[in-house]
């Protein structure tokens, strides 16, 4: 079992009356699209802890764990915008991880190297048809930003609002608007999203050297139970 700690997740989604968190689901989405046959809540799962901050709390989690299984971390390098920078937030995490005597393997959004966070992913990975919305969404908040050269009227959106209002625009059926409600962002959909964005191949280098053991592992008659 590979179990993944994010710092988002569906614990925090709950209050929030959602099922699920962009990012949770993305790391599902994700996982399953790149390994065939690896399978939620059997072969991995994903746990949510509400911000880095919050690791040293989550320390019975991390060692209530078999011996076979895989302890992976997953946070936002974040930047100097707000305390952090992917070196920032790497040492503070080890220094953590050190002090709480547990073993986990780590990665920060948004590819092991760069300041950044998974949103600064997602913004990479968006269908390239719909690349020019994005420019729509700049010259918004450059309008806020003009009508409030003091900053004391209006909150300025970050890239959070800016992923949801990408997928919110999208002429969506019913069943997906309801879908993207509940915390869906309908990572598996094609017209949307590009899985395969070379953006994110630093991700699914990370996840190789754990997932494919158990994908060498399943025997022809698990494959055939998972079709």
């Amino acid at each position: 079992m590979i179990r993944i700690f994010i710092e988002s997740g569906v614990n925090s989604a709950i209050s929030c009356n959602k099922e699920t968190t962009n990012e949770e689901e993305f790391i599902k989405k994700f996982i399953q699209h790149h390994f065939k046959g690896i399978v939620y809540k059997i072969d991995f799962e994903i746990y949510g802890i509400g911000g880095y901050t919050n690791l040293e709390n989550s320390k019975p989690s991390l060692e209530d764990k078999k011996k076979q299984d895989v302890n992976l971390v997953i946070f936002d390098a974040d930047g100097i915008y707000n305390g952090g920078g992917f070196d920032v937030r790497k040492k503070a995490i080890i220094e953590m991880k050190e002090r709480m005597g547990v073993d986990f393997e780590l990665f920060l959004w948004p590819n092991n190297h760069d300041d950044g966070d998974f949103e600064s992913l997602l913004l990479q990975m968006i269908n390239n048809k719909h690349q020019g919305v994005l420019d729509c969404y700049d010259s918004f908040v450059k309008c806020v930003e003009r009508r409030d050269s003091k900053g004391k009227l209006y909150e300025l959106p970050g890239r959070k609002a800016e992923m949801y209002t990408y997928i919110d625009i999208m002429r969506l059926s019913k069943k997906e608007r309801d879908k993207l409600h509940k915390g869906y962002y309908l990572f598996d959909n094609d017209q949307y999203w590009d899985l395969d964005a070379k953006a994110a191949n630093s991700l699914r280098d990370f996840l190789l050297p754990y997932i494919e053991p158990m994908i060498e592992g399943k025997t022809d008659s698990d494959a055939e139970k998972m079709i």
